[in-house]
Protein backbone atom coordinates (compact mmCIF):
# COMPACT_ATOMS: atom_id res chain seq x y z
CA UNK A 1 0.00 0.00 0.00
CA UNK A 2 2.87 2.65 0.78
CA UNK A 3 3.63 1.90 -2.60
CA UNK A 4 0.61 2.75 -4.33
CA UNK A 5 0.73 5.73 -2.45
CA UNK A 6 4.51 6.84 -3.51
CA UNK A 7 4.04 5.73 -7.04
CA UNK A 8 0.24 8.16 -6.98
CA UNK A 9 2.41 10.54 -5.12
CA UNK A 10 4.73 10.85 -7.93
CA UNK A 11 2.17 10.98 -10.49
CA UNK A 12 0.49 13.84 -9.01
CA UNK A 13 4.20 15.57 -8.96
CA UNK A 14 5.05 14.97 -12.66
CA UNK A 15 1.89 15.71 -13.95
CA UNK A 16 -0.19 19.42 -14.09
CA UNK A 17 -3.90 19.84 -15.30
CA UNK A 18 -3.24 23.55 -16.71
CA UNK A 19 -2.31 22.24 -20.48
CA UNK A 20 -3.33 25.95 -21.96
CA UNK A 21 0.37 26.67 -22.96
CA UNK A 22 1.05 22.85 -24.12
CA UNK A 23 -1.47 23.53 -27.48
CA UNK A 24 0.16 21.14 -29.86
CA UNK A 25 1.83 23.11 -32.88
CA UNK A 26 -1.06 22.93 -35.84
CA UNK A 27 1.42 20.74 -38.28
CA UNK A 28 1.88 18.44 -36.04
CA UNK A 29 -1.57 18.55 -34.67
CA UNK A 30 -3.06 17.94 -38.71
CA UNK A 31 -0.44 14.32 -38.84
CA UNK A 32 -2.57 13.04 -36.03
CA UNK A 33 -5.05 10.26 -37.56
CA UNK A 34 -8.51 10.49 -36.00
CA UNK A 35 -8.46 6.86 -35.65
CA UNK A 36 -6.32 4.11 -36.05
CA UNK A 37 -6.99 0.28 -37.03
CA UNK A 38 -4.65 -2.95 -36.28
CA UNK A 39 -4.67 -5.64 -38.53
CA UNK A 40 -8.17 -4.24 -40.55
CA UNK A 41 -9.92 -5.33 -43.64
CA UNK A 42 -11.51 -3.24 -45.72
CA UNK A 43 -13.71 -3.59 -48.37
CA UNK A 44 -15.61 -1.55 -51.09
CA UNK A 45 -18.07 -2.82 -53.08
CA UNK A 46 -18.67 -1.74 -56.63
CA UNK A 47 -21.32 -1.87 -59.43
CA UNK A 48 -18.40 -4.33 -61.18
CA UNK A 49 -17.55 -6.36 -58.07
CA UNK A 50 -15.36 -5.40 -55.20
CA UNK A 51 -11.96 -4.39 -53.40
CA UNK A 52 -10.88 -6.27 -50.67
CA UNK A 53 -7.78 -4.41 -48.71
CA UNK A 54 -6.19 -6.41 -46.10
CA UNK A 55 -3.62 -3.52 -44.28
CA UNK A 56 -1.23 -3.82 -41.22
CA UNK A 57 -2.70 -0.49 -39.89
CA UNK A 58 -4.80 1.93 -41.34
CA UNK A 59 -5.10 5.41 -40.39
CA UNK A 60 -7.84 8.26 -40.94
CA UNK A 61 -7.15 11.39 -41.68
CA UNK A 62 -10.85 13.52 -42.09
CA UNK A 63 -9.39 16.54 -42.28
CA UNK A 64 -7.03 15.92 -45.24
CA UNK A 65 -9.76 13.43 -46.78
CA UNK A 66 -7.50 10.43 -46.94
CA UNK A 67 -6.70 6.95 -45.46
CA UNK A 68 -2.78 5.95 -44.70
CA UNK A 69 -2.36 2.30 -44.88
CA UNK A 70 0.96 -0.04 -43.97
CA UNK A 71 1.90 -3.49 -45.05
CA UNK A 72 -0.81 -3.68 -47.95
CA UNK A 73 -2.23 -6.53 -49.68
CA UNK A 74 -5.07 -6.43 -52.10
CA UNK A 75 -7.71 -7.73 -54.07
CA UNK A 76 -9.64 -7.01 -56.87
CA UNK A 77 -12.92 -9.29 -57.20
CA UNK A 78 -15.37 -9.55 -60.26
CA UNK A 79 -19.63 -9.58 -59.37
CA UNK A 80 -18.80 -13.79 -60.07
CA UNK A 81 -15.86 -13.95 -57.67
CA UNK A 82 -13.41 -14.52 -59.55
CA UNK A 83 -10.27 -12.16 -58.47
CA UNK A 84 -9.27 -9.84 -61.38
CA UNK A 85 -6.12 -8.22 -59.68
CA UNK A 86 -3.78 -8.72 -56.93
CA UNK A 87 -1.35 -6.98 -55.28
CA UNK A 88 1.03 -5.79 -52.61
CA UNK A 89 2.64 -2.45 -51.47
CA UNK A 90 4.55 -1.53 -48.03
CA UNK A 91 2.31 1.34 -47.94
CA UNK A 92 -0.81 3.38 -49.97
CA UNK A 93 -2.95 6.18 -49.51
CA UNK A 94 -6.47 6.27 -50.27
CA UNK A 95 -7.92 10.12 -51.19
CA UNK A 96 -11.48 9.85 -50.17
CA UNK A 97 -12.63 12.62 -52.14
CA UNK A 98 -11.58 11.01 -55.01
CA UNK A 99 -11.15 7.39 -55.09
CA UNK A 100 -7.59 7.82 -56.27
CA UNK A 101 -4.54 5.79 -54.78
CA UNK A 102 -1.05 6.27 -54.26
CA UNK A 103 0.92 2.64 -53.64
CA UNK A 104 4.69 3.16 -52.88
CA UNK A 105 7.48 0.71 -51.05
CA UNK A 106 7.66 -2.68 -53.01
CA UNK A 107 4.41 -2.44 -55.48
CA UNK A 108 3.18 -5.64 -56.61
CA UNK A 109 0.27 -6.11 -58.94
CA UNK A 110 -0.56 -8.82 -60.96
CA UNK A 111 -3.56 -9.03 -63.15
CA UNK A 112 -4.88 -12.52 -64.13
CA UNK A 113 -6.78 -11.14 -67.17
CA UNK A 114 -3.26 -10.43 -68.93
CA UNK A 115 -1.25 -12.76 -66.99
CA UNK A 116 1.19 -10.21 -65.60
CA UNK A 117 3.36 -8.64 -63.24
CA UNK A 118 4.02 -5.02 -62.63
CA UNK A 119 6.93 -3.94 -60.13
CA UNK A 120 7.69 -0.43 -59.14
CA UNK A 121 8.46 1.62 -55.99
CA UNK A 122 5.37 3.74 -56.64
CA UNK A 123 2.35 3.47 -58.60
CA UNK A 124 -1.14 6.20 -58.80
CA UNK A 125 -4.48 4.74 -59.68
CA UNK A 126 -6.59 7.89 -60.70
CA UNK A 127 -10.15 6.46 -60.72
CA UNK A 128 -12.04 8.92 -62.56
CA UNK A 129 -9.47 8.64 -65.44
CA UNK A 130 -8.95 4.95 -64.42
CA UNK A 131 -5.05 5.22 -65.33
CA UNK A 132 -2.19 3.61 -63.38
CA UNK A 133 0.43 5.69 -63.83
CA UNK A 134 4.51 5.97 -62.19
CA UNK A 135 6.65 8.79 -61.52
CA UNK A 136 7.90 9.97 -64.79
CA UNK A 137 12.23 9.16 -63.50
CA UNK A 138 11.13 5.90 -61.96
CA UNK A 139 11.17 2.53 -63.65
CA UNK A 140 8.58 0.12 -63.99
CA UNK A 141 8.96 -3.49 -65.15
CA UNK A 142 6.17 -5.79 -66.78
CA UNK A 143 6.36 -9.35 -66.85
CA UNK A 144 4.49 -12.27 -68.65
CA UNK A 145 3.90 -14.94 -67.62
CA UNK A 146 5.48 -16.04 -71.36
CA UNK A 147 8.95 -14.75 -70.59
CA UNK A 148 8.18 -11.42 -71.98
CA UNK A 149 9.85 -8.82 -69.81
CA UNK A 150 9.33 -4.99 -70.51
CA UNK A 151 10.65 -1.70 -68.46
CA UNK A 152 10.63 2.07 -68.76
CA UNK A 153 10.57 4.74 -67.20
CA UNK A 154 7.55 7.27 -67.28
CA UNK A 155 4.62 4.29 -67.04
CA UNK A 156 1.37 4.86 -67.49
CA UNK A 157 -1.77 2.48 -68.49
CA UNK A 158 -5.09 3.19 -69.42
CA UNK A 159 -7.13 0.39 -68.01
CA UNK A 160 -10.27 1.24 -70.05
CA UNK A 161 -8.14 1.17 -73.27
CA UNK A 162 -5.67 -1.24 -72.17
CA UNK A 163 -3.21 0.88 -73.73
CA UNK A 164 0.23 0.52 -71.74
CA UNK A 165 3.34 3.32 -72.52
CA UNK A 166 6.37 4.05 -71.33
CA UNK A 167 7.85 7.97 -71.75
CA UNK A 168 11.58 6.93 -71.94
CA UNK A 169 14.51 4.52 -71.64
CA UNK A 170 12.23 1.21 -72.52
CA UNK A 171 14.02 -2.09 -72.74
CA UNK A 172 13.19 -5.39 -72.72
CA UNK A 173 12.06 -8.56 -74.14
CA UNK A 174 9.33 -9.81 -75.83
CA UNK A 175 8.06 -13.34 -76.21
CA UNK A 176 6.21 -14.87 -79.31
CA UNK A 177 4.54 -18.22 -78.95
CA UNK A 178 4.54 -20.80 -82.17
CA UNK A 179 0.67 -19.81 -81.88
CA UNK A 180 1.18 -16.49 -83.13
CA UNK A 181 4.01 -17.36 -85.32
CA UNK A 182 1.46 -20.23 -87.36
CA UNK A 183 -1.43 -17.95 -87.09
CA UNK A 184 1.40 -15.33 -89.19
CA UNK A 185 1.85 -17.64 -91.67
CA UNK A 186 -1.73 -18.66 -92.14
CA UNK A 187 -3.22 -14.42 -92.86
CA UNK A 188 -4.54 -13.69 -96.32
CA UNK A 189 -1.51 -11.16 -97.62
CA UNK A 190 -3.85 -9.97 -100.32
CA UNK A 191 -2.00 -9.81 -104.05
Amino acid sequence: MVWLVVFAGVLAAGCSLDYGDAALDEEFDAELPEAELGDAVVTAVREDGEIRIVAERVQYFPSKQEQRLAEVRFEEISRDGTVVTEGRSGHARIFTDSDNVEFWDDVRLYSHEQRAWIYAEFLRYDHEARVVSGRPDERVSIEKDDGSVVSGLGFSAELELRDISFGADVRGTLVSSDDDDENDDDEDRGP
